[in-house]
């Protein structure tokens, strides 16, 4: 059968036309545009196709029953609306690290990046999925079934007085206590790098920061770019990093975890200081190293997971 897919992001939405069969998806056509550019969901889907019945919508924002609207962007949704003004009869409007947990199950070897083969936890059958964008999204597996979470919103743990200059830093530019999503998020990767042209006694180079802040979509694409070049950019990435991976951290304590699958545009994007940094902060951890060094850890290198876990749960509808 052929499904609907959908991907809104607080940056980018994509929408695709995809074949199931059985266990097996394939995106036959898809089209990515900011959205920004979306003014309606229901003229997105139609102006794409309008013969589809079936249909899922990954959304970057708390479900509300039926409806939502997007964290980081202006744009609201309804299934009603939906079903009123498409071809659609079956659609169903989940999270969009909903979407991706979905998705992870039906990628290829080869759209993994192996980051750390831990052996897993014996037992444990229980998956992380996580990555920063616009926001911070991440959902739990737990025996093939997904649960949703809001963790961009949680409280920031800070270990030196590094930490607390770049927390106090945001609590005073946003005016209120400062959450993981004001670091981990592309506006954070900003917020890092403006902290530190602040706090360091570093030149700036204006070419590159020029660069940097017109950039609208991949400013982590950016600062890889000139990070051998630029010490700013290169300590900007080595602390997102080390968030970063604080943040996995925590999430498979929260929830004793055997796999993790960092998704999204940035984790593709800063995959070498991923490599470089991410598992030494992971791992710093007094009591539950032991642990934590079983967890095997992948960097996924398929931008479609969203729309594919999508497919996945419109054809299940």
């Amino acid at each position: 059968m052929e499904v609907l897919g959908l991907d809104i992001g607080g940056t980018n939405s994509r929408i695709a036309l995809i074949q199931v069969n059985g266990s097996k998806l394939k995106i036959l056509k898809q089209k990515t545009i900011l959205t920004n550019n979306v003014t309606d969901v229901s003229k997105f889907i139609t102006q794409f196709n309008n013969k589809i019945e079936n249909g899922c919508i990954g959304f970057a924002g708390p479900i509300i029953g039926n409806k939502a609207k997007l964290t980081n962007a202006n744009l609201s949704i309804s299934i009603k609306d939906l079903k009123k003004n498409t071809q659609l009869k079956n659609v169903a409007l989940v999270n969009d690290f909903l979407a991706n947990g979905h998705g992870v199950r039906f990628l290829k070897k080869s759209e993994l990046y192996t980051l750390h083969d831990g052996k897993g936890i014996k037992d444990i059958q229980v998956s992380v999925v996580a990555g920063p964008g616009t926001g911070l999204g991440k959902v739990y597996l737990i025996d093939n079934k997904v649960y949703a979470c809001e963790p961009g919103w949680t409280s920031i743990g800070i270990k030196d007085i590094d930490d607390y200059s770049l927390i106090d830093y945001l609590k005073r530019k946003y005016k209120r206590q400062s959450y993981y999503e004001d670091i981990l998020s592309g506006r954070g990767l900003i917020d890092i790098y403006d902290h530190l042209e602040i706090k360091s006694n570093l030149d700036t180079n204006m070419r590159i920061r020029k660069l940097i802040k017109e950039e609208p979509v991949h400013k982590a694409k950016v600062l890889i770019k000139y990070s051998s070049k630029d010490k700013l950019c290169d300590m900007t990435l080595n602390i997102f990093t080390k968030f970063y991976a604080r943040f996995i951290r925590d999430s498979c304590l929260g929830m004793l975890t055997s796999k993790v699958y960092l998704v999204g545009g940035i984790s593709t994007a800063i995959k070498p200081y991923i490599k470089k940094h991410f598992m030494k902060e992971f791992l710093n951890h007094s009591v539950y190293r032991p642990i934590l060094k079983k967890v095997q850890i992948y960097i996924v290198t398929n931008e479609h997971v969203g729309l594919i876990g999508a497919g996945a749960v419109a054809a299940s509808l």
